[in-house]
């Protein structure tokens, strides 16, 4: 494979130039019926209901072109002089292997349009639509490893060089096997990891989670992408959390999606024991009602607590997705309090104390005449 360039040199050189027109005439067919097969399969597909394949057909149409000049090339070898045959060969197999890699791995394109079109994530209860995309996107990583490692292997048993390789290596399995174990062993427990999250169904893609990493930090974030070795997760502020496989295998965290995207949130509130309760509860029944992001399952106001200076009160209302919960939790809260300081502000939070002898009015009155003397009125 090292005097290949100098071969095609002097085969350059050396050919008549019947040969030169036919080998060119070769290729340039070889590209013509590629671009004419495109143009077609874009017009077939354009008048039917597979428009959205199109896509799939513009991404593979260089590999396309180069898979036909390859196979133009193995067509074209007997057209060069007898000493370049086998290189060029070697050569124009290797095109062809890797070229019919390419286009296979393009192919895979199919499952991601075929996700896209038949499952809609952007309906409310999309858990079914998200888990066959999950599990489409990761099969279709899984392909394009796959035909990476056949068209490595393919080209290997190409080069009669390597094939002296590959049985060196063969007699050494054992120990390659034992070292690659050991150098290896995080990246294939991702993979292995991705498998299992993809076709369990614990993890999705556009789940909400919470998870806490080795930093201690909790996060709340949707899974924005799902690979064979990482996960990356949107921060509701922006952010990206990036973190391996495993770590949803072995570690806990919260999924608030796992079966439905419906959602409880709580508000707490702490008021007087003389807050008027019969009225807030139909104050935050008005309210809940004209929100639309309430959907109208659950919406409860209760005394849950109840200690020697205030009473604790807990909103509960339902939302079809947790920022949707989040945002209603927000103007209920907001509401609640803006009521109570406007209309009640007895009911508010206060401290109370008793004053040592006498009764509260007389207390009073002494303080009250005390703080005049101190005044000097």
């Amino acid at each position: 494979m090292t005097l290949l360039p100098s071969s095609l040199a002097a085969a350059a050189g050396g050919l008549p130039t019947g040969r030169i027109v036919a080998a060119a005439a070769a290729f340039i067919g070889a590209l013509v019926v590629v671009e004419v097969a495109y143009r077609g399969g874009r017009v077939l597909l354009r008048r039917s209901s597979a428009h959205n394949f199109c896509g799939v057909l513009d991404r593979g149409r260089w590999a396309a072109r180069l898979l036909a000049v390859s196979i133009a090339g193995v067509e074209t070898v007997r057209l060069a002089p007898t000493s370049t045959h086998e290189g060029l060969s070697e050569a124009a197999r290797i095109g062809i292997v890797f070229a019919s890699a390419w286009l296979a791995m393009k192919a895979t394109g199919v499952l991601e349009v075929l996700a896209e079109g038949r499952f809609d994530v952007s309906i409310a209860d999309n858990r079914r639509a998200r888990k066959a995309r999950t599990q489409l996107l990761v099969l279709r990583r899984v392909l394009n490893v796959a035909i990476v490692v056949l068209a490595l292997l393919a080209a290997l048993t190409a080069l009669p060089q390597a094939r002296t390789l590959g049985a060196s290596l063969l007699a050494s399995a054992g120990v390659l096997g034992i070292v690659a174990g050991i150098a290896g062993q995080s990246t294939l427990g991702n993979m292995i990891a991705g498998l299992q999250i993809a076709f369990s169904d614990s993890l999705r893609l556009n789940d909400v989670v919470v998870v806490t990493p080795p930093s201690g930090t909790a996060y709340w974030g949707t899974i924005e992408e799902l690979t064979l070795t990482y996960v990356v997760i949107a921060v509701w502020d922006q952010r990206r959390l990036v973190l391996p496989v495993s770590y949803f295998v072995t570690t806990p965290f919260e999924n608030w999606t796992r079966q439905s995207s419906q959602l409880l949130g709580s508000v707490h509130l702490f008021l007087d024991y003389r807050a008027p309760m019969d009225e807030l509860r139909s104050e935050f029944q008005s309210f809940v009602e004209g929100n639309p992001l309430w959907d109208r399952r659950v919406a409860v106001l209760q005394v849950v607590e109840a200690t020697e200076q205030s009473i604790q009160l807990r909103a509960l209302v339902s939302a079809r997705s947790g920022s949707n919960a989040w945002d209603l939790r927000c103007a209920v809260r907001e509401h609640l309090i803006s009521y109570v300081r406007n209309k009640h502000p007895e009911a508010l939070p206060r401290t109370r104390f008793e004053l040592a002898g006498g009764s509260d009015r007389d207390d009073a009155d002494e303080a009250l005449a005390a703080r005049k003397g101190l005044g000097g009125g």
